[in-house]
């Protein structure tokens, strides 16, 4: 049976793949599971430089569920490059990266460096709440998605899928920013 996808410009094998944030950059569950059987995957935030996250307490049980407050901890996208790109090239999935930054100008430059990479796309990040700059300040409103998003579109040739934020009143509205970023 034929499961394969094209998912946004993106080839994948079958339409399984993990939600950024929640799978690392692949190498921490590599050990309990296979990952040539995704689809894809997407990797936890990446941004221009490295970040440490927020301070804990980080993650709180709740009776319906789990709050996290991470802050986009990452080791930063040379680090990426040079690490976690190579083991993730060793399995049969398409490697789509999440990149995050605090300013516009950080989101480009992240994006210019991950078009130079050999991955299969980017996911650009507007949507954490729990930083206080950047993320969810431009993915709350129309012109902010479009901003952004037309901006890293100039940098970056390869396949893009915005991330955003489920803390806005009208979803459909702001999705427009996307989508309307070449005009």
């Amino acid at each position: 049976m034929n499961t394969s996808i094209n998912f946004a410009g993106i080839k994948m094998k079958n339409p399984v793949t993990v939600a950024s944030g929640t799978f690392g950059y692949g190498r921490e569950y590599s050990n309990f599971f296979d990952l040539s059987k995704l689809g894809a995957i997407i990797t936890k935030g990446t941004s221009i430089k490295p970040r440490s996250g927020n301070k804990p307490p980080r993650v709180c049980e709740t009776p319906s569920g789990m709050l996290n407050s991470i802050g986009l901890q990452n080791p930063g996208v040379e680090y990426f490059a040079e690490n976690d790109l190579p083991f993730l090239k060793k399995f049969d999935t398409a490697i789509i990266v999440n990149a995050c930054g605090s300013t516009i100008e950080d989101y480009i430059e992240v994006c210019k460096i991950l078009d130079t990479l050999d991955i299969d796309g980017v996911e650009l990040n507007l949507s954490c709440p729990n930083v206080k700059a950047g993320c969810m300040a431009f993915g709350s409103s129309y012109e902010g998605v479009k901003d952004i998003t037309s901006k890293v579109r100039k940098v970056l040739n390869k396949p893009l899928i915005v991330k955003l934020t489920p803390n806005v009143s009208n979803i459909g509205e702001i999705a427009k920013g996307a989508k309307d970023r070449r005009s």
